[in-house]
């Protein structure tokens, strides 16, 4: 396919399914006259962005070789990646001693290991052109992990760190690299954990009400629009020299003073947020003693 200029910065943008912040990122990319490149795992899943006008390519981040075909038929149209949002992410909740192992594995797959993917399939094309942008999503809980969510938090604690050392490695090619740390902000995430649930705990069944709490707790009163939070996003990555690290969306303000709270009071509070102290365990049952055996004083 013969390569056709395009208008503004081409935009590469992965987890774009309608509803999510990455279709809201798309639309205020492509409001901001970019030209925007939308993907998901599903075309039907980004109807609303097709009707925009908005270009939309089948990727899953968690394949190597969907990662290579979509990154080449980008660049086989529009001749160049300006900007590279990797958005695609997933969330689960469920404590740390009973997690499905798959699961958590998926979650890295698509977080971490997703991330990673799409860095090495556009970055040596952005070092060669000595010019490009590379956002990765990260998220407030990677500064801080939360009770019921650890797995999320430490896959986006890892992104955290390798978007910190790819700042630094991509500078002498003219690449700038952004960590977007977003706070709660309406979208998919809560509907999609809640599916994800499987409250099957054994040595947590007396805390699965308020676990099945935590999976939609960013979709709350404080949750920043989607719309705003794309459009202040978009402003940001779009000026000449974008910051290094941008924190936005519902509690934000509080995460930024926790981050320099002693542990103790970060405990205190997170278990009084997560309602830990409100649930009351059974006696621990006191286990026979063997026949024959001595029982100690």
């Amino acid at each position: 396919m013969a390569v056709r200029p395009s208008r503004g910065n081409v935009v590469l943008i992965t987890g774009c399914s309608d509803g999510g912040i990455g279709a809201a990122l798309s639309k205020a990319f492509h409001e901001a006259g970019c030209t925007v490149f939308a993907t998901a795992r599903r075309l039907e899943a980004m109807a609303s962005l097709r009707e925009l006008g908005i270009r939309t390519v089948a990727l899953d981040v968690t394949n190597d070789d969907s990662v290579k075909t979509a990154v080449s038929a980008v660049l086989a149209e529009a001749g160049r990646i300006d900007i590279l949002v990797n958005n695609a992410g997933m969330g689960l909740v469920a404590p740390v001693a009973e997690v499905d192992i798959q699961e958590a594995q998926e979650v890295f797959d698509t977080n971490y290991w997703g991330t990673l993917r799409m860095v090495q399939a556009v970055s040596p094309h952005m070092a060669t052109r000595r010019s490009g942008l590379i956002c990765n999503v990260g998220s407030v809980v990677g500064f801080i992990s939360t009770p019921w969510g650890a797995i999320y938090s430490s896959s986006k604690a890892a992104v955290h760190s390798l978007t910190d050392a790819l700042r630094l490695e991509m500078r002498p090619f003219g690449v700038r690299v952004v960590l977007l740390a977003p706070g709660a902000v309406k979208s998919n995430i809560g509907t999609n954990n809640l599916k994800r649930f499987g409250g099957q705990f054994t040595l947590y069944a007396p805390f699965v009400d308020v676990i099945r709490e935590r999976t939609v707790m960013s979709q709350g009163t404080e949750s920043m629009p989607t719309d705003t939070f794309a459009r202040r996003v978009v402003r940001e990555l779009l000026r000449p020299c974008p910051p290094r690290r941008f924190l936005l969306g519902g509690f934000v303000p509080l995460m930024k003073v926790v981050m320099w709270w002693p542990l103790w009071l970060k405990d205190w509070l997170l278990k009084r947020t997560f309602k830990m102290n409100t649930v009351r365990l059974p006696a621990s049952p006191v286990a026979p003693v063997a026949a024959g055996a001595k029982k100690l004083d």
